[in-house]
């Protein structure tokens, strides 16, 4: 691992339960209710396999949430060879992680078109693959490890999808039939179970490359960043629900900025940089973006390691920085917090909690977003100061 930037923190940084249960009645760290009995069982474990090819989820936080997961597996299986297979970013994502012997990119013509399920599989084949696990619940993913003719072949059963898999796991539900929120981790470990991978209780992790600490430094000094610093992330590629609306941000960051003195830098992923610019905006000088170069994950890992304390909606770069030792603000409406839950140590969740709405999990609100248009920017801002206030995570 890299040396961090200056006054940075190292990916194994923790806080207490307790510490982040300390702050203002009004703003509560993440706590869903209790799973009920899970009815998902998975299938006995299988023998080691030769080749086993693990494809990964498509959201950056899932990704991220399923490093544990790729610990356990490395464990479990020291004499196979582990292939990650997903999007550059995914995989640019893991990058300085070493549970692998290799990474599959998918691009080009085996991510477009409507064979390209098909296509991807039969070059899984070409490899030797022989095991494949699903830790995407597309039916295409399905269709894939259909094509690889792989022996065992583990997910869940979703999508119509069943008849690809040999080993088939069953998803959780309650008494009425839905899906039983329950964290992304302990999803992907009920799959990993059928290759006797057991979890070693420890969060989510990444690491920083030298490349991408290089290309932060340099852009730390090209913008003239010399003292301690906050990330705005604003977006979230699941669609608009999950945005808070720019001037509320704005209003949010400006508060943090004249209470602690920190710098904010507003951080965005491709296809952001216009709602990265008007958040910008709303918070006003002095501030910085990466709108006009957006900073990708080896870049932007460091950047988030770097910062005092993430604010943003329940998005990738959340899970990131919380990977990272990085605390985070999270701003929820949408998002049932069951499927997230488990950084309680190093997120702060702002909600509105009396609204009957919340949880809807819809991409697009047609009610007029009242879970971010009415949440008060000052419960945001006061989250993230308990965070500065406290000092950094200790290791």
């Amino acid at each position: 691992m890299t040396d961090p930037l200056p006054g940075t923190r190292g990916p194994s940084a923790a806080v207490t339960l307790a510490a982040a249960a300390a702050v203002t009645p009004a703003v509560a760290p993440a706590v869903a209710p209790a799973v009920a009995p899970a009815v998902a069982v998975a299938p006995s474990p299988v023998a080691p396999p030769a080749v086993l090819l693990v494809r990964l989820p498509n959201p950056a936080g899932d990704v991220v949430m399923a490093t544990p997961t790729l610990r356990a597996l490395r464990r479990a299986l020291p004499s196979t060879r582990i292939l990650w297979a997903g999007k550059p970013s995914s995989l640019a994502l893991l990058d300085g992680l070493a549970e692998r012997d290799d990474v599959v990119p998918i691009e080009g013509p085996m991510a477009r078109g409507i064979l390209a399920p098909m296509r991807l599989g039969r070059s899984w084949r070409a490899m030797g693959v022989d095991a494949v696990l699903l830790l995407k619940d597309s039916f295409g993913a399905g269709w894939s490890a259909a094509a690889s003719k792989a022996a065992v072949r583990v997910g869940y059963v979703r999508h119509g999808r069943g008849g690809f898999l040999t080993h088939r796991v069953e998803t959780p539900r309650g008494a009425d039939g839905k899906r039983v929120p329950e964290p992304m981790t302990v999803r992907f470990h009920r799959l990993a179970a059928v290759f006797g991978a057991v979890p070693d209780g420890l969060g989510p992790r990444l690491e920083v490359s030298g490349a991408g600490d290089g290309k932060a430094r340099m852009r730390l000094v090209r913008q003239r960043v010399h003292g301690g610093y906050f990330v705005v992330s604003p977006g979230a590629a699941f669609g608009p629900s999950k945005v808070y609306p720019p001037a509320l941000l704005g209003a949010a960051a400006r508060e943090v900025r004249a209470r602690t003195g920190l710098l904010p830098m507003v951080l965005c992923a491709p296809g952001e940089e216009d709602l990265a610019r008007e958040t910008a905006a709303a918070i006003g000088e002095p501030c910085v973006s990466t709108h006009d170069d957006v900073a990708r994950w080896p870049e932007a890992k460091a950047l988030l390691r770097g910062a005092e304390v993430l604010i943003g909606p329940d998005a990738g770069p959340r899970h990131v920085a919380v990977a990272l030792g990085t605390p985070v603000v999270t701003i929820l409406g949408p998002t049932d917090p069951g499927w997230t839950r488990g950084d309680e140590a190093m997120a702060t969740v702002v909600r509105r909690e009396d609204l009957s709405c919340l949880g809807c999990h819809l991409r697009a609100c047609p009610i007029g977003h009242p879970c971010m248009r009415t949440l008060d920017p000052m419960l945001v801002a006061r989250a993230a100061i308990a965070w500065v206030e406290r000092g950094r995570p200790t290791v």
